[in-house]
């Protein structure tokens, strides 16, 4: 089964906004906290190949594989990302946007996308789009909450 992927998330974080910049700029130790990470590649310049542990409960699982191409605006604290197409079981494309507040940083993650070939029991065909968005939303929860131990004042 395929499904489509799209969230959308805000935060405030006590972050070191100068080391976020840096890392930015490298993409990979920024990007390299992910949770449920299993492996990242370099496959060229700015372009990474991500294999993640496989996620999910009740007889849906899937462990997500793809590719993006990354752009580093590190005057706007943005770093986009493009999905490189035939690479793995996704194609997923967003933005992480890092903007200070004060003694805080704004933080907003889009992922836009699409997960393929993920096994799902007949029943729950109907259900598993919302599940596997409630999964994600956990992931980029806990990948905030990394930002936060990783970059924290």
């Amino acid at each position: 089964m395929d499904s489509k992927l799209s969230l959308d998330k805000t935060a405030t974080v006590a972050l070191n906004y100068d080391a976020v910049l840096a890392d930015l700029e490298a993409i990979e130790p920024l990007i390299s906290i992910f949770p449920k990470l299993e492996s990242l590649n370099k496959l060229g310049p700015n372009t990474f190949e991500w294999k993640l542990k496989p996620i999910g409960a009740m007889g849906v699982s899937h462990a997500v594989h793809y590719a993006a191409i990354y752009e580093v605006d590190k005057a706007n604290g943005r770093l986009s990302f493009k999905a490189k197409e035939g690479v793995g079981n996704a194609t997923l494309s967003g933005a992480f946007q890092f903007k200070p507040n004060g003694k805080q940083v704004d933080i907003e993650i889009e992922i836009n996308g699409q997960l393929r070939d993920i096994k799902v029991p007949m029943l729950l065909k109907a259900a598993t789009p919302g599940f596997i968005k409630t999964m994600f939303d956990g992931l980029v929860d806990r990948f905030i909450e990394k930002l936060g131990e990783k970059y924290g004042k």
